[in-house]
């Protein structure tokens, strides 16, 4: 479990030394300036990760819809994180991450705070494609995470997936589109990550929009993420159709058995518009 009084501290610092969002120049916190703030109170620095959660709870939907237009007016506790995520990272912080969870855990709310961070700075935008040509968003945005600066793609791609290799992080992380898998309206948490993600994990496949089983065209149909990080879920031997299967309890055994060696694979179109709540919508 993370050190939470010590990231309260860190929060405080964060706030004394006037940190930056976003494109502020990369500054790397002495550890010698948080042992100089030891006796400082954490009541006007409120945890950031509750502040985070506070503001998934309030602006996100148990389908995983944003409600863009009411945090965009009410961006304070999104902020408070995204300055803590721009001081404090596992790379920079290690003490506080102790374990591989926790790390996880960090990268996954990083990546998915600043999406929704990007997404209420460009006001007026259908889809986040819109924000950078040729899907910039992921790798020519920058942000400051840990005193440097990192994009989506990097942790995704360069953290996430490189260090990890856990396939359920695909069902976590959140692009702010239709097709992705559904922001959590919940923190994810080092000491309860596992079932976190095992919960996403079968959340996505058993919903029809994402995994498909048309009997009469003998056809699996699946979201577009199993085709573009098939080597993530197959990684252990398994094929897609195998990996898919496990996850779906109401196929009998003699199913399972036509599926896998009868049934053709095709793939959903990806939808890349908002995942926003629109008014009105319950």
């Amino acid at each position: 479990m993370l050190n939470w009084t010590r990231i309260n501290i860190l929060l405080v610092i964060t706030i004394i030394l006037n940190g930056c969002v976003g494109g502020c120049k990369s500054k790397n916190l002495k550890y010698d300036q948080i042992s100089q703030e030891t006796d400082a109170s954490s009541e006007s620095g409120t945890d950031a990760y509750q502040f985070y959660d506070d503001a998934l709870r309030t602006y996100v939907d148990s389908s995983g819809y944003v409600d863009y237009s009411n945090l965009r007016q009410n961006p304070l506790k999104l902020n408070t994180f995204i300055d803590f995520l721009a001081k404090v990272s596992p790379e920079n912080y290690p003490e506080l991450f102790p374990t591989q969870n926790d790390k996880k855990a960090y990268w996954i709310n990083a990546y998915n705070a600043l999406m929704m961070k990007s997404v209420i700075d460009n006001p007026g935008i259908t889809s986040v494609n819109q924000i950078s040509w040729g899907k910039g968003i992921f790798w020519r945005i920058k942000f400051i995470v840990g005193g440097k600066e990192c994009t989506l793609h990097r942790i995704e791609n360069g953290i996430l997936r490189k260090k990890y290799k856990d396939p359920r992080i695909h069902f976590a992380i959140n692009c702010a589109s239709s097709s992705c898998s559904p922001l959590s309206n919940r923190i994810l948490s080092g000491d309860s990550l596992d079932e976190q993600l095992d919960y996403k994990l079968r959340q996505f496949i058993q919903n029809s929009s994402n995994v498909y089983l048309n009997h009469d065209k003998k056809e699996m149909k699946l979201s577009r993420i199993f085709k573009w990080y098939k080597n993530d879920f197959t990684a252990n031997g398994m094929s897609l159709k195998e990996y898919v299967l496990q996850f779906l309890p109401d196929i009998p055994d003699w199913k399972r058995k036509a599926v896998l060696q009868g049934y053709k694979l095709g793939y959903f179109e990806y939808d890349w518009s908002l995942n926003e709540k629109m008014s009105g919508k319950p």
